[in-house]
């Protein structure tokens, strides 16, 4: 399959988005794993922080910089923390499906469970916030040759699991067309984390040196894309949260050369200009 090239609606040079994941979890979180222990309280308390904390410091340091986001839930969080998701519901922040919880594994389930656990999550959102979900991203982007093909037939514009490519593109499935917005992992706050090895400056650079690189392709012609990735229970802390704004801060700098758009809006973006687009074929 070729590159693909995009052009941005007001002929802007690169388009970035700002993405929270906002995780629970059952039994435990990502952190102080250890399969011996049933409820794993440490793990559990490292989650409970993004609830408590860190998406409301994240939503405050969006509002003061005028960034709407693209949130990636999943259901328990709503379940957990239903007063927050309110909160960036009427914030106007993309409200995304993340799963259910992000314990699950979609490539464990059979096509019938794993429809029924993208059908949960699209509820459990809708019944939050009364709007239904556009864009999914699967728990650690582990997805099947069945999943964009029932997304499309749930509903869904946009699927951000594959890696693929730098800039989001077209594909038609059952003569339905769906939008991939490629995971993008050089401005992921675990660069900040790293087991506990990483720094925040290993994040911002990270984003930096990527953002840098891109603007000057796209000054030889060639436009891009950047995605800011934090996690609550990471970019939520006062560290790592001081260099997701210094990010913004950093894109402010460019002004209308430089569209800060949600995912959601990407995918209306692309859909409406009825281009052409590549058939979905699953990799062998």
């Amino acid at each position: 399959m070729k590159r693909h090239d995009v052009k941005w609606p007001q002929g802007q040079l690169l388009t970035c988005t700002f993405r929270v994941a906002y995780e629970a979890f059952h039994g435990s979180g990502r952190f102080k794993k250890d399969p011996k222990i049933k409820v794993n309280q440490a793990s559990l308390s490292h989650a409970e922080y993004g609830g408590r904390i860190g998406i409301w410091r994240l939503m405050e340091i969006f509002d003061r910089n005028n960034v709407k986001a693209s949130i990636n839930l999943n259901g328990l969080a709503i379940e957990m923390w239903p007063e927050s998701v309110r909160a960036l519901h009427k914030a106007g922040h993309e409200l995304a499906a993340h799963q259910t919880t992000n314990n699950i594994s979609l490539p464990h389930l059979s096509e019938e469970e794993e429809r029924a656990e993208i059908r949960a999550c699209t509820c459990m959102i809708e019944d939050a916030v009364g709007a239904r979900p556009v864009g999914w991203g699967s728990a650690g982007n582990m997805h099947t040759e069945n999943t964009l093909r029932i997304l499309t037939e749930e509903g869904y514009t946009y699927f951000g699991d594959p890696f693929d490519e730098d800039v989001p593109y077209v594909v038609t499935i059952n003569g339905r067309r769906m939008v991939i917005i490629p995971k993008l992992n050089y401005a992921n706050d675990w660069r900040a984390w790293s087991g506990g090895l990483g720094t925040p400056s290993n994040y911002f650079e990270g984003f930096k040196e990527s953002f840098d690189y891109l603007y000057r392709e796209a000054l030889a012609g060639r436009p891009g894309y950047i995605d800011v990735i934090t996690h609550a229970e990471l970019g939520g802390r006062p560290n790592i949260a001081a260099a997701v704004e210094r990010m913004i801060r950093y894109v402010r700098q460019y002004g209308d050369q430089v569209w800060i758009a949600t995912r959601k809006e990407i995918a209306d973006y692309m859909l409406g200009l009825n281009g052409p687009a590549d058939p979905y074929v699953p990799y062998k």
